[in-house]
């Protein structure tokens, strides 16, 4: 329980230090992320396992335990992989999300600090803004048009209105607010009264946690892939058991084969690799300084073809400092610029710093505030663009300098002179700040709407936002890649145009800009009709930027979007990409699916160029696992059409599917990135993951190495060899031929020539232990027996080698023809 007496400026490092260690860490019981052991049975929960088992225990009891071991086996190498790689994959994102742990403001030592929302106790006083996320439960001691969010504890999606109460202990539900529900209008100042699990959300056991990650529309895709094709192989396997039963081979070895193809056509490696990908694709957009919240962002960066960019602060260093005034009355100027300030963002910051600058006494600041003192207030807001505050006497409004200046008395001669100024300050890409007053005789303590008509105008503040260094380059980087950019400010036009002017962007205003009041009357279709044309969005609220965002998605493309403000956070949701900076309200966050950690435009770019490499990186395993899958379905049942011996054994098509297979699968995720990635058109909203191109690629692959091996088989079988040394032939040749062909897929835009084949060391030494299995496999005798394989000779070895090559020179060729392709669709 708190004291009474507290104190306003908040409590003392020293007493919250004692405070901290008296009621421990402001957070909840923390429920473990993952637990090793379902993430370890979890590798079990795949047709591919269930298929396998059953078939080991069906050769067990039928005493082939040859077979049983090898599949049992593959289950057990299966399982140890994908656990390894989830594992790695779920410290990586626990490690990202710990990057973004929340912060507070709070009054501590009589000055405003930020600090972890962890390290609050009770008894801080914590400052809340619009957007905030209450970190604790408490009792507002101060209040001005507060309302909050508190659907997390009731359910109730509407606002509840909260007002101030200077007695704790007595406090009404109305002055009571609670962890984890959210400001969504006004400011406060709340005295903490619990924390951590004491609060009302630890003691209903509700954990804040991060949004769980979702299956993303890509695994969705593959899942479906997967299961289309377990049945569609389903059919051929029973087909080819009955047609083995009609030909007379023997049922158990064509029940083991048709198992085994059953396997060899479903890429049991392809969820573990995407989620590797995904992984790897998020650590390296963190190294080019931003953080992707979900793997979805991951995958869809890959594919946006708008980015909706706000100028301050991502165009601009953000980095505001005022450089002139221009006041009717200096005095009075410096006084508004303490008075009517919340320190609520940069600018505000930068007036205050520039106001105590200019004063210049030390008690300067505090000798105004205390002459002063706030009576009330309406904070800023992004719609009405202002803010105003009531001090004995002088009430005092300020903000968009259009805006104050149509609530001021000026004559006409006066409104054009103060209007063409603004517009010759936004020429020179400057930001304003509009001032404007009134004085009042008598007692007054509250603001009326009438009280806002008819001030008097006080003039400007003017700021300076240079642009980002950079930013130039990814704009003309962004054309290359077909990407189209729309700026979205609430600065004034002038401004606005000047900035994109230092961008190269030259801006037709007749239909390339439309400015907020325009938006508002135009209806969604005709936005839609326009919002292509369209460049630069000025003097837009948050609001309209969900408009826009609809407009463009509903014209078919992948939106991108930046904003930092609680009123932001439904255009960032509707956005396929929502991004925020790191200093974004707590409501934008939970929003967004990447955060920057530079607010820099180019990162943006960067993170899609990223996104592109992951989708190239997919496809490449895609066709890796699934051009082996086809080539053993079409070998084992031609051999079977041809009325051939099987040419080779179940357990020798899970070896090279299982263990042969599977690093190199995993191998083609660490693909460097490809070039030319961004001089390239966004693909398609809707474009599937198995296009064209590897559909032909797979079937390419299939034909021409089922061509050469059935060639191969017939012409062994012809020399009346022992069938197991034949079928040693064609195993060793189906695992050097998948082993030859995974350095062809490590590319889908260069031929092999043009680039060093052994750059991928992962993929190098995963291939280096494909092969060693494989002598392992031919010349280990405990594996002779259960593969039931022969040593080969040195010939045999070369002249499979040599097959090899030809397989992978008849794959070359495929690719050239998309190669030729591709560059038809570059956009140089």
């Amino acid at each position: 329980m708190l004291e009474k007496n507290f104190s306003s400026i908040g409590l003392t490092s020293e007493e919250a230090q004692k405070k901290l260690k008296e009621f421990g860490p402001n957070q909840l019981d923390k429920k473990k992320d993952f637990s090793y052991l379902k993430l370890f049975l979890s590798q079990f929960k795949s047709p591919l396992v269930y298929i396998l088992v059953f078939a080991g225990i069906v050769t067990f009891f039928l005493k082939e335990f040859s077979d049983s071991i090898i599949i049992f086996a593959a289950v057990l190498l299966n399982t140890i992989l994908g656990f390894y790689q989830e594992r790695k994959a779920q410290k990586s994102l626990a490690a990202l999300r710990s990057l973004l742990s929340s912060k507070a403001k709070v009054i501590r030592d009589g000055k405003q600090q930020e600090i972890e929302t962890t390290e609050i106790v009770p008894g801080d006083l914590v400052v809340l803004t619009i957007g905030s996320r209450i970190p604790a439960d408490g009792v507002l001691i101060e209040a001005t048009d507060f309302s909050v969010n508190e659907a997390i504890l009731t359910g109730e999606s509407l606002p509840v209105d909260k007002k101030s109460s200077q007695d704790i202990e007595k406090a009404e539900k109305e002055s009571k607010v609670f962890m984890g529900t959210t400001v969504v209008a006004g400011i406060a100042k709340m005295r903490v009264s619990q924390t951590g699990m004491a609060t009302e959300m630890g003691k209903i056991g509700k954990s804040l946690k991060e949004v769980e990650e979702e299956e993303t529309p890509l695994q969705v895709q593959l899942a479906r892939l997967a299961k289309i094709l377990a049945l569609i192989v389903g059919f051929i396997t029973l087909v080819i058991f009955l047609l083995g039963e009609f030909l007379g081979y023997e049922p158990l070895e064509m029940f083991t084969t048709s198992v085994a193809i059953a396997v060899a056509a479903i890429p049991e490696g392809l969820i573990v690799t995407l989620t590797v990908i995904l992984t790897l694709g998020m650590q390296r957009i963190l190294k080019r300084k931003a953080i992707a919240r979900k793997l979805v962002a991951v995958e869809t960066l890959g594919s946006v073809s708008v980015i909706c960019a706000d100028k301050t602060g991502t165009l601009t260093e953000g980095e505001l400092k005022v450089i002139n005034d221009d006041f009717t009355d200096r005095e009075l100027g410096l006084k508004s610029a303490i008075l009517c300030n919340d320190m609520r963002d940069p600018l505000e910051v930068a007036m205050w710093n520039w106001a105590e600058k200019e004063i210049k006494r030390d008690d300067g600041v505090e000798e105004i505030q205390k002459k002063y003192p706030r009576l009330d207030e309406i904070p800023f807001s992004p719609s009405s663009k202002y803010i105003a505050t009531l001090h004995p006497g002088l009430l005092i409004i300020s903000g968009a300098p259009e805006v104050i200046l149509s609530r001021c008395q000026v004559s006409p001669n006066q409104d054009k002179e103060w209007r063409k100024k603004f517009g010759d300050y936004g020429k020179k890409s400057y930001r304003l700040v509009g001032f404007g007053y009134r004085q009042f005789k008598g007692k007054k303590e509250e603001i009326k709407e009438t009280d806002l008509k008819n001030c008097q105008w006080l003039g400007l503040l003017v700021y300076e936002d240079p642009v980002r260094e950079g930013v130039k380059a990814a704009l003309e980087e962004c054309q290359r890649a077909g990407i189209k950019v729309k700026v979205i400010t609430g600065d004034y036009a002038p401004t606005a145009i000047a900035v994109l002017k230092q961008l190269g962007l030259q801006i037709e205003p007749k239909t390339q800009l439309i400015e907020g009041a325009d938006l508002e009357e135009i209806s969604e279709k005709e936005l839609k009709k326009r919002v292509e044309k369209i460049v630069l969005f000025a003097r837009v609220n948050p609001e309209q930027k969900l408009k826009i965002v609809k407009a463009l998605k509903d014209n078919g493309e992948v939106v991108a979007m930046t904003g930092d403000g609680v009123n932001d956070a439904p255009a960032l949701k509707q956005a396929d990409i929502g991004i925020v900076v790191g200093e974004a309200s707590d409501v934008a966050k939970e929003a967004a699916d990447m955060v920057l950690l530079d607010s820099d435009f180019s990162t943006i770019v960067q993170a899609i160029e990223e996104g592109r490499n992951i989708f190239e990186n997919i496809k490449k395993v895609v066709l890796y696992l699934f051009s082996d899958s086809f080539t053993e379905i079409i070998l084992i049942g031609g051999s079977l059409l041809l009325r051939l011996p099987l040419p080779v054994t179940a357990v020798q098509i899970l070896w090279v599917n299982l263990i042969e297979d599977s690093l190199p699968a995993v191998a083609l995720a660490f693909e460097p990135e490809e070039k030319g990635l961004m001089d390239e058109l966004p693909r398609p909203r809707k474009a599937p993951i198995l296009d064209v191109e590897l559909k032909v690629l797979i079937f390419i692959i299939g034909i021409s190495t089922d061509l050469i091996l059935l060639a191969l088989f017939y012409w062994l079988l012809k020399g009346f060899l022992h069938l197991h040394y034949i079928q040693t032939i064609m195993f060793v040749a189906l695992g050097i031929n998948s082993l030859f062909y995974v350095f062809a897929c490590r590319s889908l835009r260069r031929p092999i020539f043009k680039y060093n084949p052994f750059s991928n060391r992962f993929l190098t030494v995963s291939v280096f232990f494909g092969f060693l299995l494989l002598f392992l496999a031919i010349y280990f005798s405990p594996l002779q027996i259960l593969l039931k394989t022969h040593a080969l000779g040195i010939y045999e070895w070369l002249f499979l080698f040599g097959i090899g090559f030809l397989n992978l020179s008849a794959i070359e060729a495929t690719k050239w023809i998309f190669i030729a392709r591709h560059k038809n669709s570059k956009i140089r």
